[in-house]
């Protein structure tokens, strides 16, 4: 019979040396699948993943209230105004996260860090 290798624990160190060259695609909206499929036993890289989710939940959030806000005739202008912001704001999150990833940090995003944290899908 075959005897199964165990899986070898990586450490922190070995975690974020492996993980730094897929972690940063986690906050390019939906190409967080690669790091899901590629490195899904990495502790670091399922770090990223969670906040890159997690700005992705915010995302969606967003596109439904502007639109349902797009419906109302004296809110839709300010809601055209608000929608830049929020993206420019999800842009500079994206940013933070991508930078964090490509050196090695375990730095939660604010805003959206803490429902990162909490996420449990993978």
């Amino acid at each position: 019979m075959e005897e199964k290798e165990e899986k070898k624990e990586l450490t922190r160190e070995e975690a974020v040396k492996q993980g730094t060259q897929i972690a940063w695609l986690s906050y390019l909206g939906l190409l967080v699948i690669v790091p899901i499929l590629v490195a899904p036993d990495n502790d670091y890289v399922k770090f990223h993943i969670r906040q890159g989710i997690a700005i992705l939940i915010f995302e969606a959030g967003w596109i439904f209230l502007d639109i349902v806000l797009s419906f109302i005739p004296v809110i839709k202008y300010l809601a055209g105004i608000l929608n830049f912001f929020a993206w420019i704001g999800f842009l500079v999150i994206s940013i933070m996260g991508i930078i964090n990833a490509v050196q090695g940090e375990w730095k939660k995003l604010p805003v959206v860090g803490d429902l990162g944290e909490q996420l449990k899908i993978i």
